[in-house]
């Protein structure tokens, strides 16, 4: 599923966990994502909560 991109620094600055099993779908939803905003978007940065 294709996702609108998120700018709001409150939510970006969350700490994130690590990944299960279970957030494969989620994967899948980001790759899509990005995928579908390759033209708009450069990429993604993201950084670890540890």
């Amino acid at each position: 599923m294709i996702k609108e991109l998120v700018h709001d620094p409150l939510i970006l600055g969350i700490k994130s966990k690590p990944a299960a099993k279970e957030d494969l779908l989620v994967g899948w939803d980001l790759l899509d994502t990005l995928t579908a905003h390759s033209q708009t978007c450069v990429g993604m940065a993201a950084r670890s909560g540890a």
